[in-house]
């Protein structure tokens, strides 16, 4: 029992993952920048936590947040759910390169990773489910993204190193 309540960096990773997880999903839209913002904190996290802690567990976790988002936001199973597993097999079959690559290289990788799954949620959803594309949300998210990313991964850094 001890053990269980005892933090690690993976259980405040997932600690932070609900938090976000809450956040973005009762949209408020008053701040758009603000939510803008967590959704792509929400998506650097979740790619986080596959690329350098990657485990079984990791599947259900991403179940889990892929059907939350798609029924919360959507009402139908969809783009979150689809994209968020199909990476995770990315990342079961890639974890092994990631392990050569230097802090900074690791980096980039994340923000391709982000930007590449944020465009593949938007096509899955704009070709299944009819939805619109909005190019300046795209926009947005994008900029968030660049913008965010360093800060969030030095953070990221430094729970890394709690034990």
């Amino acid at each position: 029992m001890h053990s269980f309540l005892r933090l690690n960096s993976f259980k405040i990773y997932n600690i932070l993952l609900i938090i976000v997880f809450s956040i973005i999903v009762n949209d408020n839209h008053s701040f758009p920048l603000i939510y803008t913002a967590f959704y792509c904190i929400f998506h650097f996290l979740i790619i986080y936590l596959g690329v350098y802690y990657y485990r079984k567990q990791l599947y259900f976790i991403y179940f889990l947040y892929g059907l939350g988002l798609d029924i919360f936001w959507l009402n139908e199973i969809g783009p979150h759910l689809i994209v968020f597993m199909s990476m995770l097999v990315f990342f079961n079959l890639s974890t092994k390169y990631f392990y050569n690559l230097s802090s900074f290289k690791i980096y980039v990788v994340l923000i391709i990773i982000q930007l590449t799954m944020i465009s593949f949620e938007v096509f899955v959803s704009f070709f299944l489910l009819n939805f619109s594309f909005n190019l300046n949300y795209f926009i947005q998210i994008y900029l968030s993204t660049l913008l965010l990313s360093f800060p969030i991964f030095l953070f990221f850094s430094k729970i890394d190193k709690y034990k």
